[in-house]
C-alpha cells in the first residue's frame, strides 16, 4: 500500500527528479511494488502540461490544501 492515492496533490522534493523539484502534481496512478515493498511503489503524478512521470514515495510530499474563504465561514 502506499502513502499516497489518486487524486492526492503533491510536491516533488529534492533529490534524483532534480528537473522536477518544487513542482506540484496529481497522483494520476499508483504502482504497487511487485513484492509488496511498500517505499518501492511507483507514483504516476499528471502536471500541469499533462505530462506524467514516475516517482517513489520519498520523492514527495502531499500537499495540504488551503481552505477556501467560503469554506472556512460555514
Amino acid at each position: 500500500m502506499s502513502d499516497f492515492k489518486v487524486g492526492d496533490r503533491v510536491k516533488i522534493l529534492p533529490g534524483v527528479a532534480t528537473p522536477f523539484v518544487g513542482m506540484e502534481g496529481i497522483i494520476d496512478e499508483v504502482q504497487p511494488h511487485d513484492e509488496g515493498i511498500k517505499t518501492m511503489s511507483r507514483h504516476i503524478v499528471m502536471f500541469d502540461r499533462r505530462e506524467k512521470r514516475a516517482f517513489y514515495g520519498g520523492e514527495l510530499v502531499l500537499v495540504h490544501k488551503a481552505k477556501t474563504r467560503a469554506a472556512v465561514q460555514s
